[in-house]
């Protein structure tokens, strides 16, 4: 039996895949102070963090919106800091990045299972 990836796994994934990032830190009022380029390596490197967050996607491909047709929308709060939305730009759907964790899933498997001397020959293809 396999289970579905969670939201952050796939999250996680899409912020590797990123086309564009982009950090928008709110005001108080709600509103966005400014628009910021980021990383996805550096999203991640929050969310492994254990920063709170909550995290949305749009199902389908936007018309000419931005870098890449699908966006992830993320709000993080990292301790004590303000609060932050993100929009991260990939060109996979969802769909897609469940299909590629899937793969990178079985690709361990099968490196997990082969006896230790071998898994240096990476007969697996790349994780």
């Amino acid at each position: 039996m396999v289970h579905a990836p969670s939201s952050t796994e796939l999250l996680l994934i899409a912020c590797e895949l990123a086309v564009k990032v982009e950090s928008r830190p709110e005001r108080r009022d709600g509103t966005d102070a400014a628009v910021y380029a980021s990383s996805g390596s550096t999203l991640a490197r929050r969310i492994r963090a254990g920063a709170t967050f909550s995290v949305s996607c749009n199902e389908t491909a936007m018309d000419a919106a931005g870098p890449a047709p699908f966006c992830w929308f993320v709000s993080m709060q990292a301790g004590a800091a303000r609060k932050t939305n993100y929009q991260v730009w990939v060109r996979e759907s969802a769909e897609q990045l469940s299909d590629v964790w899937l793969a990178r899933k079985a690709a361990r498997a099968l490196r997990d299972s082969l006896p230790h001397d071998q898994r240096k020959k990476k007969p697996w293809g790349p994780l």
